[in-house]
């Protein structure tokens, strides 16, 4: 009964607390939010990158080589069976001019008819090469691409390579970001209960003389650090879980024809308010924890 006296007491000074120092508090509160918008901006690019990169990592192994036109169908014939001779190739698929618009108008069929008076000449006919292995993909391009007639090719591979760098380059430089703002946000802290203990200096003088333990004294600027961290933590979680939902709805009908998704904000959104509350609270009573140390020897 005592103990459940005693946590109802910390609360109560610890909401005090809140409301004295309310103008801080608002600022502390500010600054963990922006933190964590901005680690739950770099954690969603990461993972819907990562999410890319999977997808399309099962698409690596086929490599088109694009015509040149007038072509005739012996010259044809010849490159198919000069790329057959190559021992990275499984299989070659011929894709003519009247194939490559039936793909188009099947992967835009909401859209279709934007190609009825398109000049389908402009439609090069191709070669899709799919691959034995991948880790000797660049040495077959690298023959095929100057064979007589080829004009150009595209390859997967270089899209999964730029968006593995691009993931790279967004974790170290966001984990960057994210540590300072990590440290800002605790200095704030820090100072807020600093002023809140500065207060009540002579309250705590008293506590202490009259035998009130540490943990007990400490209590309240506890909770008011992790309070901090839970409104934080709410308040990021609406700004990035309403911006992203949004957002995917926006790109996931642009890109509903690549046979490409995003990671669902529907099925991400408790883990994401997990992780949020939880460096929140964390970050709020580090914070909390610094300041009130220094400031027991009273």
């Amino acid at each position: 009964m005592k103990f459940l006296r005693q946590c109802i007491n910390v609360l109560k000074e610890g909401l005090k607390s809140l409301w004295r120092n309310k103008a801080m508090g608002f600022a502390s509160t500010i600054s963990i939010a922006a933190m964590l918008i901005l680690f739950g901006f770099i954690s969603l690019m990461v993972l819907n990158l990562n999410t890319i990169v999977y997808q399309t990592t099962g698409k690596v192994d086929k490599v088109i080589f694009y015509l040149k036109d007038n072509m005739g169908a012996d010259q044809v014939n010849d490159i198919i069976q000069n790329i057959g001779k190559e021992e990275n190739v499984r299989n070659i698929s011929y894709v003519s001019k009247e194939m490559a618009m039936d793909s188009l108008k099947e992967q835009f069929k909401d859209k279709s008819s934007v190609f009825d008076n398109f000049d389908i000449n402009k439609l090069p006919a191709s070669l899709v090469v799919e691959m034995k292995s991948l880790e000797k993909s660049r040495d077959l391009i690298e023959k095929v691409k100057n064979f007589e007639g080829i004009d150009k090719y595209s390859f997967m591979g270089d899209l999964v390579d730029k968006m593995a760098s691009i993931k790279r380059g967004v974790k170290f430089l966001g984990a960057g970001i994210v540590a300072v703002l990590v440290f800002v946000s605790i200095v704030i802290i820090n100072n807020t209960i600093k002023v809140a203990v500065s207060n009540r200096k002579k309250e705590i003088s008293i506590m202490k003389y009259v035998g009130a333990s540490n943990s007990y004294i400490r209590g309240p600027f506890l909770i008011e650090g992790i309070t901090f961290g839970i409104l934080g933590a709410i308040l990021a979680f609406l700004v990035i879980n309403t911006g992203y939902s949004k957002l995917y709805t926006i790109i996931m009908r642009e890109i509903s024809s690549m046979d490409l998704k995003l990671a669902n904000p529907k099925l991400i959104a408790f883990d994401l308010l997990t992780i949020f509350l939880s460096i929140g609270v964390g970050i709020g009573y580090l914070g909390s924890l610094m300041s009130t140390k220094k400031f027991m020897d009273v």
